[in-house]
């Protein structure tokens, strides 16, 4: 998403957090330790670890078809199931992009590496009040019947990945510490983050303010409670 962005923005500062001391070109552009090779291989780590951290659990989905041998390697079997314009019911409060984190020290907890391309929201499950029946709101999602896997953070944090680990909050320990609140971050003085709408309009949130509407719990334990005020969905699902 964020490399579909920049010939419409031409600037990659845009997407890079000023309290981000790590959003500088020296770290950005270098993913992983391995030093870009050509241009596009630079505008791809810039894009990986840009501060705004995508929605794509609602807005595309990313599943993988054919089994382990295809799954194992994100350049094989992956595609991306990219929502359209009409199932988004309220744009202008449906969560695009947050201010995002790419990894948290282990031991002392502080960010490095600058932000992630892409984020996680915190419930996932509704409950028909009417049937009781549980509603999976990743309506872009294939089954399991049909995919063998999705893109998700689950099986990395110990959380069922079909599920997602969604925002670890309490749990968030090791290598999922980053995960405390499903990959976003609060950059600005530690207090708030920026959320922007699928409208255009930005606002600053703590912490607290995007999991309005549900009931956050480690590997998305938690059921959305209500589906009018909760912000990362389409709000096509009832």
């Amino acid at each position: 998403m964020q490399q579909l962005l920049q010939p419409y923005m031409k600037n990659w500062t845009l997407l890079r957090c000023p309290s981000d001391p790590s959003a500088r070109d020296e770290i950005l552009g270098n993913y992983r330790g391995r030093p870009p090779q050509n241009q596009l291989e630079r505008e791809q780590c810039y894009a990986l670890t840009a501060n705004t951290g995508y929605n794509y659990a609602y807005m595309s989905p990313i599943v993988c078809y054919g089994g382990s041998a295809n799954c194992g390697n994100v350049g094989r079997g992956w595609r991306n199931n990219p929502t359209h314009e009409a199932r988004i019911r309220k744009p202008a409060s449906t969560i695009l992009f947050v201010d995002s984190i790419w990894f948290r020290n282990m031991r002392t907890g502080a960010p490095e590496g600058g932000g992630n391309w892409i984020v996680m929201p915190p419930c996932r499950f509704w409950r028909d009040p009417a049937t009781g029946r549980p509603i999976d709101t990743f309506t872009m999602l294939y089954t399991p019947e049909r995919a063998w896997s999705w893109y998700s953070y689950g099986a990395s944090c110990g959380c069922s990945d079909w599920a997602g680990a969604g925002w670890m909050l309490q749990a968030a320990q090791g290598w999922c510490l980053w995960m405390e609140f499903g990959g976003t971050w609060p950059w600005h003085r530690r207090e708030r983050m920026t959320v922007a709408f699928v409208d255009g309009h930005t606002k600053a949130y703590t912490p607290s303010q995007p999991t309005v509407g549900c009931d956050p719990r480690p590997c998305m334990n938690g059921f959305i409670r209500d589906p009018e005020a909760y912000l990362w969905d389409l709000d096509d699902y009832y």
